[in-house]
């Protein structure tokens, strides 16, 4: 789909990507950010290019939402279905201008908002979304009310001191903002700042510490969460696994569920799938076709062609083209198609939905799987998708429950884990663990050169706020090989620890010494 789309802007694949970036960025800031190497006449064609395509093939960017409500809203006064009396936004912080600004739309229709956040956990710049927006509630709404938390009911005291001490160093943060301090009864927390030699005694470290809390404390490998600030290719990663794996403690895979429904075989399960309840669905056959097997960018363009000149869906051309025995198509690729769309087709007729949605989608898939065409689920997918069942609302489709089976997959493996959760600094947030262990924490790397100050140190603060009873940093002396030339690169050379730690309230140490002492 990409290359068609490419072909039709008249760029290349890699130019495209960074088109639909900006054009996302523009949604989100409502502001034009272009890049100048990138002509007009280019980048006209490639909204042309684009909006022909999403009409192709039906679709809709998920960026694209709320600019699109914001303007049905702007442009429609006696626009339906938004006629709210209270609206809660909960993480408040995360919202970007648009966002915001279909907030301001809703509110002048006489809802009244309630907005629960925090900035200092505003790292969604990638998406626009900026610590002020939160802020400056008090300006977009005159009269509010602003209830500011000062008890955290998740960390330790020694914890929430340290995290406290480093959010407070960003001179950009409102300096009357009330100092968090841990609830009654909450552990004392054990934290520590450790340094080791290189990269391999800091992952032989990171391993030992968890083993330590296994053994010693009785937490389960569950409640330990590792947190980086970047692992391209698991470099920092794989040799805290490898450890960890010769420990015996088990990781648990965060990419997991990506990976299962990547499979081929499940794939084109869930594809058919969507084809019970819509035949004509465009996404569902192209990626069917991708993948087949002999079925390239040729066959695609061919249908997409004839979309486009009987001014239909991708979907929809299809069949006709393969009703009319595919006139003018690829002859390989046609025939290919042929025995994949008449093996499909005869699926779906002998798979007819049942009048009444199931409440257990799941199992109704299963059931209806297996063969050639559209094969069975492999196990873990089966496994998943008989958990699903029961989750969804009442009278849920097959489509849309279908919809549901990666983001909610993803919920289930992350909170069911059996394992030590390993993953970015960032895609921590929201959780809440017995210890956190932050990899590599040291200068060139947290933060990183290339990123905004501010949001490097807000991004560390959400990464020590997830631990409730043990928090423990570590950074290497220095590196080699693959993360030396991680973040700002340093082979061989002398490291130290992030200056978002300098002067606080806990001091560096050697790491080998306090495993020494505090696991014997």
């Amino acid at each position: 789909m990409r290359v068609t789309l490419a072909r039709r802007a008249g760029v290349t694949v890699s130019m495209l990507d960074g088109l639909v970036k900006e054009m996302a960025a523009n949604w989100q800031s409502l502001r034009p950010d272009q890049d100048p190497g990138v002509d007009q006449d280019t980048r006209a064609r490639f909204l042309g290019a684009w909006n022909e395509h999403r009409r192709v093939y039906g679709y809709t960017l998920l960026d694209e939402l709320p600019y699109a409500l914001r303007r049905a809203l702007a442009d429609h006064p006696d626009l339906q279905g938004v006629d709210y009396d209270i609206l809660v936004v909960d993480e408040y912080q995360d919202l970007n201008a648009c966002d915001l600004e279909v907030l301001a739309l809703v509110a002048g229709r006489g809802c009244a908002i309630i907005g629960a956040g925090d900035d200092d956990q505003s790292i969604y710049g990638f998406r626009r979304a900026a610590p002020e927006g939160i802020r400056r509630f008090p300006e977009d709404y005159p009269g509010a009310a602003d209830y500011a938390l000062s008890v955290t009911q998740r960390c330790g005291r020694r914890i929430i001191d340290w995290a406290s001490y480093v959010i407070a160093g960003d001179p950009d943060r409102p300096a009357e903002r009330p100092r968090l301090t841990s609830a009654v009864g909450s552990p004392d927390g054990d934290v520590a700042l450790l340094a080791f030699r290189g990269q391999v005694a800091e992952a032989r470290g990171v391993a030992s510490i968890i083993q330590g809390l296994v053994q010693n404390d009785g937490l389960q490998p569950s409640d330990v969460l590792v947190m980086l600030r970047s692992d391209w290719q698991g470099q920092f990663s794989n040799p805290i696994r490898e450890r960890l794996g010769e420990m015996g403690i088990p990781c648990s895979d965060p990419n997991v569920v990506d990976r299962m429904l990547e499979e081929s075989g499940n794939r084109r399960l869930l594809e058919a799938g969507r084809l019970l309840s819509n035949r004509e669905d465009a996404i569902a056959w192209a990626s069917l076709l991708a993948q087949t097997d002999g079925i390239g960018a040729r066959f695609l363009d061919y249908v997409y062609e004839r979309a486009r000149e009987r001014r239909c869906q991708f979907g929809q051309a299809l069949l006709d083209a393969h009703g009319a025995g595919y006139p003018d198509g690829p002859g390989g690729s046609a025939r290919r198609a042929n025995t994949l769309v008449t093996g499909v087709l005869g699926w779906l007729d002998d798979h007819p939905l049942p009048d009444e949605p199931e409440e257990r989608w799941g199992r109704w898939i299963i059931d209806a799987a297996g063969g050639e065409v559209v094969p069975a689920p492999s196990d873990a997918l089966a496994e998943l998708l008989l958990e699903l069942d029961g989750m969804g609302e009442p009278g849920q489709g097959l489509g849309a429950y279908i919809s549901q089976v990666g983001p909610l997959g993803k919920d289930l493996h992350q909170s069911h884990g059996e394992g030590v959760r390993i993953m970015s600094m960032g895609a921590s947030k929201g959780l809440t663990v017995r210890a956190a262990i932050i990899a590599a924490a040291e200068e060139g790397l947290v933060p990183r050169p290339d990123c905004d100050l501010g949001e490097e140190r807000r991004l560390l603060y959400v990464a020590m706020t997830r631990a409730k009873e043990f928090l423990y940093c570590t950074w290497a002396r220095r590196r080699r090989g693959p993360t030396a030339r991680a973040g700002a690169s340093r082979v061989g050379t002398m490291r130290h620890h992030s200056t978002f730690l300098d002067g606080g309230p806990v001091r560096s140490e050697d790491g080998a010494k306090y495993l020494a002492a505090r696991f014997r």
